[in-house]
């Protein structure tokens, strides 16, 4: 190459070189000031708030806890008698005093054996009345034969 044209390929790789870093400068300004107006764009308008005048008063506090407790006394429930429950007087948890009923169950059974019960004490009556008789009637035989 000739000496005029090495002179003045330096002075066009400055220029483009140049060239080059102007549009990266003016790419990445337009893409930060894209940026800053999406964000302005994008930020939200300002809540809507009520304002009220202050006045000073008495507030309940109120306080809820979850938990499990456990009574003062917990009594174990035993029947006297066996048979079937017909219905439960009272609600799980709830306080009960002592001598109210808790459960009924089914007298028929009981009653039935009560009634037979009544009998055999009637035939027994009976019976005793018959032995008191025949008991006086030997006495009246003895005196009589004495």
């Amino acid at each position: 190459m000739s000496r005029g044209l090495q002179n003045i390929l330096p002075k066009h790789k400055l220029l483009i070189s140049t060239i080059i870093v102007a549009v990266f400068v003016i790419l990445g300004a337009l893409i930060v000031a894209g940026r800053a107006s999406k964000l302005a764009q994008a930020a939200p308008r300002p809540l809507d708030v009520e304002v009220v005048q202050v006045e000073q008063r008495d507030v309940p506090i109120y306080s809820e806890w979850i938990g499990t407790t456990d009574g003062m006394v917990n009594a174990d429930i035993k029947a006297q008698v066996t048979g079937y429950l017909l219905r439960q007087d009272y609600k799980e948890g709830s306080f009960v005093r002592k001598g109210q009923l808790l459960f009924e169950i089914d007298p028929r059974p009981f009653q039935a054996a009560l009634d037979q019960a009544n009998g055999q004490v009637a035939q027994y009556q009976g019976q005793l009345e018959q032995a008191n008789s025949q008991v006086t009637q030997a006495e009246a035989q003895v005196a009589q034969a004495n």
